[in-house]
């Protein structure tokens, strides 16, 4: 039987190596969360080390399956008929990862919803994730079954087609769910909203890069079930889902420092006004301020600011996400 490797396992190493260096930005994206996030709960720390082992383990399974096709199997063609346990493994090892981000995002949706909302919006958004990963395992199952790889096309209705189509709507649900959540979230405030958009385009991002990916990965399966470029897409977007909930949460440094410095203009801005009208008024009286933790004091006046320029909503908002 002659294989053809360029497609084959040429397309599965040119997979790893990109894997390979996707992992790298992963360890990095860890190393920065927790110099930077020590005052994390310990869930969430959990959380941030599971995904850095299950990721590890990833790589481990694929480089396995890498020297068993590429070494261990060279110059002999009837080890290159079946799939290896790693590399099935590894399939599922890139399930898991995506389950456990796609739940991440579903829980802090939840926090964010409405009341009213709340329990059918996560519903349908769990429900899409829960199918999603219940056919990725089918999936994996039946690869274990079928073993050679000619025959994995034979699934592609039973379970590698739904298993696609749900990964990339549950993603585009949860995205979707999130620009809802915070455009209803806006203001008066133009810093405000500015600091909101911010948080769109990051939630409108995690989906782009993995919903391209496992559309492309479907499609090539369907096109050609012959080829390997299936594993090489499959390699990589395990790591991407790590990669958004990292990056997720390693973006809330930055969006804390706008949103303090949306406060501290808010506040300039409102001492000037203040100062402004009681000089124009001809007030003779001083004005003292006293800081405090809620906000500003202000005596002589008897006006009271709280958190000028920073609002309630928005500051939960950053810490939800």
């Amino acid at each position: 039987m002659e294989i053809d490797l360029g497609d084959t396992f040429g397309a599965m190493l040119i997979g790893a190596l990109i894997t390979m260096a996707v992992y790298g930005i992963t360890t990095l994206q860890m190393y920065f969360y927790y110099m930077h996030y020590p005052k994390d709960s310990l869930g969430l720390k959990f959380l941030v080390a599971l995904i850095w082992i299950l990721d590890t383990l990833h790589v481990i399974l694929m480089c396995h399956a890498m020297h068993f096709y590429l070494i261990t199997g060279f110059g002999n063609p009837k080890a290159l008929v079946n799939g290896t346990w790693s590399l099935y493994t590894s399939i599922a090892i890139n399930i898991l990862m995506a389950f456990i981000s796609q739940f991440y995002f579903t829980v802090k949706i939840y926090h964010l919803s409405p009341p009213k909302v709340k329990i059918w919006l996560t519903g349908v958004i769990g429900l899409s994730v829960v199918a999603h990963f219940c056919f990725g395992i089918e999936t994996v199952v039946f690869f274990f079954l079928k073993k050679e790889f000619a025959r994995l096309k034979e699934v592609l209705f039973e379970s590698v087609l739904p298993f696609g189509i749900l990964a990339i709507a549950s993603d585009i649900f949860i995205a979707l769910a999130l620009c809802i959540l915070l455009h209803g979230s806006r203001s008066d405030f133009v810093e405000t909203n500015n600091l909101i958009n911010k948080l769109i385009v990051i939630a409108i991002n995690r989906c782009v890069l993995t919903s391209a990916v496992a559309v492309i990965e479907v499609i090539v399966f369907v096109i050609l079930p012959q080829s390997f470029y299936t594993f090489a897409f499959d390699f990589i977007i395990g790591k991407l889902y790590a990669n958004s909930l990292l990056a997720t949460l390693n973006a809330r440094r930055m969006l804390q420092a706008q949103e303090y410095s949306v406060s501290i203009t808010g506040e300039l801005t409102t001492d000037f006004q203040m100062a402004s009208m009681a000089t124009y008024q001809g007030t003779n009286d001083s004005i003292i301020r006293t800081r405090s933790r809620g906000g500003v004091a202000r005596r002589g006046l008897g006006i009271r600011v709280g958190d000028v320029g920073k609002e309630e909503m928005s500051s939960s908002t950053t810490q939800e996400i």
